[in-house]
């Protein structure tokens, strides 16, 4: 990951001058597409529009560390004021895992590094090995709803050797983008379906 010191804004890349966010100009600060919609079957702190599209896209893509940075105390506002109440037990931070061949070709994967940013203002341990990405799946941007759930019907489970790390937990699964929830829905079926107690999907946008 790019860990470089940081003097430019990670949203339109100007010179930062002074910022309550040390990654964000005051500006982009001000325009971010703040979520208003209420949210019940997952959670996230933004719409998926700009310029937090462009944000998650080079995490995803460009190996830049500071967006997790950037976006983590967002993250932590929307679970401490929408989530935390809704578990009666603190919950584990799990990261929608990569298929191995795409964490390779990337060399990281960008949940993961959320999760450990995130983990720094909540206090939550991090699980990364217990839930698994079976299958190499197809790419879907291009692909509409019922396409993306039979992509990733199976494509997940959980490690045999740490059902015991899952069971009776609370678990916040996290992930860049809820789209259609296909992936993160599979996941959370999987993980409920090894006797985790509640699943709740945290990502940094949804699209509305």
């Amino acid at each position: 990951m790019n860990w470089f010191p940081n003097f430019t804004c990670m949203a339109c890349e100007a010179e930062i001058q002074s910022s309550y966010n040390p990654y964000l100009c005051p500006k982009c600060m001000n325009n971010l597409p703040i979520m208003s919609e209420t949210q019940t079957t997952h959670f996230s702190p933004f719409v998926y529009e700009e310029p937090i599209r462009s944000m998650i896209l080079n995490l995803k893509y460009n190996d830049n560390g500071f967006i997790a940075k950037a976006l983590a105390p967002y993250l932590a506002a929307v679970y401490i004021k929408q989530i935390q109440h809704l578990y009666e037990k603190p919950p584990i931070i799990i990261p929608v895992p990569l298929h191995r061949s795409r964490q390779n070709e990337r060399g990281y994967n960008q949940s993961e590094i959320l999760a450990h940013e995130l983990s720094t203002y909540i206090n939550l341990s991090i699980n990364t090995s217990a839930l698994i990405r079976k299958r190499k799946t197809t790419i879907q941007k291009q692909m509409d709803t019922k396409t993306r759930e039979i992509n990733m019907r199976g494509a997940f489970e959980l490690s045999p050797t740490k059902t015991n790390l899952i069971k009776n937990q609370n678990i916040l699964l996290l992930d860049d983008v809820y789209t259609t929830g296909a992936t993160t829905n599979e996941c959370k079926s999987v993980l409920l379906a090894n006797g985790a107690n509640k699943v709740i999907i945290l990502t940094i946008a949804s699209v509305i």
